[in-house]
């Protein structure tokens, strides 16, 4: 079946970058790609079905499915959901050479526009990559990711009856000699700009 496929233009994109996302980002268009669509003009409403794709830049969301509303203020909400749903896109790092993505996953995700968060729902798991390599990782149930301010917040829940723990795992402390960092420099979960967000991944 051929996809439909919608591009916005819109001066603030579907997932508009702020300091720890790629800035260029907010710039690009914003394509999104369904097996099936269906709008509503006068509730500002959208659905999409099928194979679910959103490009913006080097933000991707994937997912089966995608419930998009625009509210009073023309800020969006999309809720994507699928098995799993998921983001990425990449961040702007003041080293050249290394490239840094944020990476997203649940069974449920909502983007808010106005707040700038994707809130991950459900066997949720945040992670952040250098050069393809894992540094950083947080899994719950219920993960609140704030793309302004590069900060994350993480809950437990309680699966088949039994209480499941947040998990996170952090990357090492750099050693001096290792590039882009100094021994002062810690690339483990931060309080402001660690965790955070199609070159190399």
């Amino acid at each position: 079946m051929l996809k439909n496929k919608i591009i916005l233009i819109a001066a603030t994109g579907f997932a508009a970058a702020a300091a720890q996302a790629l800035q260029s980002d907010s710039s690009k268009p914003i394509e999104i790609a369904a097996d099936r669509f269906s709008g509503d003009q006068v509730q500002q409403t959208a659905i999409y079905t099928g194979n679910v794709e959103v490009h913006q830049g080097t933000l991707e969301m994937h997912g089966d499915r995608m419930d998009l509303s625009v509210n009073k203020k023309g800020y969006r909400t999309g809720v994507m959901t699928g098995r799993q749903a998921r983001f990425k896109q990449q961040r702007d790092n003041p080293d050249p050479r290394i490239s840094e993505w944020m990476h997203a996953q649940a069974d449920k995700m909502i983007y808010n526009e106005e707040k700038d968060t994707i809130t991950l729902i459900t066997n949720a798991r945040l992670t952040r990559t250098e050069n393809g390599v894992l540094k950083d990782e947080a899994t719950g149930q219920l993960i609140v990711y704030d793309i302004r301010n590069a900060r994350s917040q993480a809950q437990g829940g309680t699966v088949g009856g039994e209480r499941q723990r947040v998990t996170t795992i952090i990357a090492p402390r750099k050693k001096d000699n290792e590039s882009g960092s100094s021994a002062k420099d810690t690339t483990g979960l931060r309080s402001s700009d660690s965790i955070g967000t199609r070159r190399k991944e």
